[in-house]
């Protein structure tokens, strides 16, 4: 093989390796563009009363497809929100119609679309009141001391014995 052939096959080679490591690059990148840069309450983070409203901040335009409100025990609150499929924004503000249920912490569950990235979703969690500690402390303190028990692969399986 030609000295100039062994070039051209590494140097497509080399395109094609920096070509492929590329691509999760950009993904992430994306996906970054479709997170919320300020969201009010703050993730994690603990208030001296309840919120009247939640906020959200994106760097671009998105479609706000969905902002969902639970308790920590998963217990759906109904904040009003609304999908509008005209409503593009870079901002959004939804006030909290009502007095909150009492709960250890709270999660807002939300998904967003530019429209060319694709489908992105995430929450934010808050606590409020005397008392309240940071969602992610209360968490530990439940999962403190338990432990996942998984099967083994295939356990869930048997055998049935056939009488002879």
């Amino acid at each position: 093989m030609t000295q100039s052939i062994q070039r051209l096959l590494l140097s497509t080679l080399a395109t094609g390796i920096l070509s492929c490591a590329a691509v999760p690059a950009l993904a992430q990148h994306s996906h970054g563009i479709l997170t919320p840069g300020v969201t009010f309450p703050k993730d994690d983070s603990v208030l001296n009363q309840a919120p009247r409203m939640i906020t959200m901040s994106f760097r671009i335009d998105v479609r706000l497809l969905k902002l969902a409100l639970y308790s920590a025990e998963g217990e759906w609150i109904n904040i009003g929100f609304v999908y509008d499929p005209e409503l593009k924004n870079n901002n959004f503000v939804l006030p909290i119609p009502s007095e909150l249920p009492e709960s250890a912490y709270y999660i807002a569950q939300w998904s967003v679309t530019d429209d060319r990235r694709g489908l992105v979703n995430g929450e934010f969690k808050f606590a409020f009141g005397d008392g309240a500690i940071p969602p992610s402390e209360t968490i530990e303190l439940e999962s403190a001391g338990k432990v996942e028990v998984l099967p083994d692969t295939g356990s869930y399986r048997t055998e049935s014995v056939v009488p002879n």
